[in-house]
């Protein structure tokens, strides 16, 4: 069985070099990895606002098809919509939805803005030309690195 030595001169424990790199390489470390996460961050405070933009599309496209004209507005729930409303969800932890559809049928623009959060002021707008059967989402100012890669190329 090893025996440590007994004498007075025996190094036990870390020298303080041997700390200091390990700081250093924490410092170093932490310095590379939280801009990277701040983006995560933004990434999915943006994603839910694409999340929301992206839950109009079908009522929208349903009603502007039946009635050859975009709704008067959009209505929050529990509240019922008017016969020229349509009920959706307007509002995230971190985005909030226009309740209106500009444009005049079969063109549309829907806009969602991130309300919080890194991400804060950005608007991504949700854009048809043919009654909703497809959209786009515009990046509009939002930087392309907090953006999904599906909304990177309009």
């Amino acid at each position: 069985m090893p025996k440590f030595p007994s004498h007075p001169g025996a190094q036990r424990g870390f020298t303080l070099i041997e700390l200091m790199i390990v700081v250093a390489i924490i410092g170093i470390l932490a310095a590379v990895g939280l801009p990277a996460y701040m983006d995560y961050v933004a990434r999915s405070q943006v994603a839910e606002a694409i999340e929301l933009g992206a839950g109009l599309k079908q009522p929208l496209m349903t009603y502007g098809n039946e009635n050859k004209v975009w709704p008067t507005g959009l209505v929050a729930p529990p509240a019922d919509p008017a016969g020229t409303e349509v009920s959706a969800t307007l509002t995230g932890r971190y985005a909030t939805v226009t309740p209106t559809v500009s444009g005049t049928f079969p063109s549309g623009t829907v806009v969602v803005t991130v309300t919080e959060g890194q991400a804060s002021g950005y608007k991504i707008k949700f854009v048809t030309a043919d009654g909703g059967n497809s959209w786009s989402c515009h990046t509009g100012d939002v930087p392309v690195r907090y953006m999904p890669v599906a909304c990177r190329s309009t």
